[in-house]
């Protein structure tokens, strides 16, 4: 099943919900997932309060769509089921007060599936991303038995049509494909088993890095990966996909930059990150989790760099695609221009 976060105007100002991709992808069709499921238990159960429930079961909001387990999602199939063939003898169905149920592709923002998660963590697990980098990352012992892994910022999450800024302090911006792990249910200290029954399902995340600012911050990825995660345009159940097999391609402005697989050389699967995660911390629904760069899905790798101006296309088999055009960052901010610390450099690193 598909789930997208969506964001249309009324006449109330700009509203956010969720929804289904009635005509299969996030390019068609997008049913209203609460007003669908109320309209369902209004025609045809006797539910007395049917917005009510509906607002519990199929709530406007993706972690509390989560937070309702499988009584979301058993409600979220009635929905889909009931829309789709109310469509098949009525162009445009109402729900229980006249209000619109399906939007046409073009009256709907497609925002990120999980816009603003409780915790977002990426980590780095395919070989050849780790080995073949024109800035080769040691593997040592620890790697192959220790996932590594770095915290993001959950506040600057984007969608799937917004643009991604090129930094003025970067000369060689790289958005790194990855494959986004949503985590589904509350859990601490799971199994590996276990962990595997948490995940709720998977989407498309980009990881921009500007891979110039490695000296400038050597104590993590600070402000050279804090400008935006782009991520979208669905959750796709994990029930109806084989994270271990999907098919992933990278184009430039209509030219193909690489072609990879989920499946490439990797030192563990999505439980095993969800499990490492939760080991002595608790992860919670809607939180996300990156795999790091899928093979040599990164500028880095493949020594081809994007520049202001173009578009670059990410798609994997099964989720979707999303396009992102690179615009222009901000300008520098005047008083961090030329700003001098407390202490003299000595002239040499010590």
């Amino acid at each position: 099943m598909k789930l997208v976060s969506f964001e249309i105007n009324t006449a109330l100002g700009q509203a956010r919900r969720i929804g289904v991709p009635i005509d299969g992808d996030e390019t068609g069709r997008i049913a209203d997932l609460t007003g669908c499921y109320a309209a369902y238990l209004a025609s045809e159960t006797d539910e007395p309060t049917p917005r009510q429930i509906a607002a519990v079961r199929c709530p406007p909001d993706m972690i509390g769509w989560l937070k309702g387990a499988h009584k979301s999602r058993a409600a979220a199939e009635e929905a889909a089921g009931w829309i789709s063939e109310k469509l098949i003898t009525a162009k445009d169905p109402t729900g229980i007060r006249g209000e619109r149920l399906v939007f046409p592709r073009d009256e709907v923002k497609l925002l990120a599936p999980v816009p603003r998660p409780g915790a977002l963590r990426d980590f780095s697990i395919f070989q050849t991303h780790m080995s073949n980098a024109d800035v080769p990352f040691k593997k040592t012992k620890h790697w192959y038995v220790t996932p590594p892994y770095y915290k993001g910022n959950c506040d600057t999450i984007t969608g799937p049509e917004e643009p991604v800024p090129f930094p003025y302090y970067t000369e060689r911006l790289d958005l790194e494909l990855e494959l986004g792990i949503i985590v589904g249910k509350k859990g601490t200290n799971l199994t590996i088993d276990e962990a595997k029954d948490h995940i709720a399902g998977y989407t498309i995340l980009i990881d921009p890095s500007c891979r110039d600012g490695y000296k400038r911050e050597p104590f993590g990825p600070n402000k050279r990966k804090d400008f935006c995660t782009p991520m979208g345009p669905c959750l796709v159940t994990s029930d109806s996909i084989d994270e271990r097999n999907i098919a992933c391609r990278i184009e430039v402005d209509g030219e193909t930059w690489w072609e990879g697989n989920t499946g490439e050389p990797r030192s563990f699967w999505a439980e095993h990150l969800v499990a490492y995660v939760s080991d002595n911390e608790t992860v919670f629904p809607g939180d996300i989790i990156g795999t790091g760069t899928i093979g040599l899905g990164c500028s880095m790798d493949i020594h081809k760099w994007p520049q202001v101006g173009q578009n670059m296309t990410f798609t994997m088999q099964g989720i979707g695609s999303m396009t992102l055009a690179i615009v222009k960052g901000d300008e520098r901010v005047r008083h961090v221009d030329g700003m001098s610390g407390l202490l003299e450099y000595p002239g040499e690193d010590i």
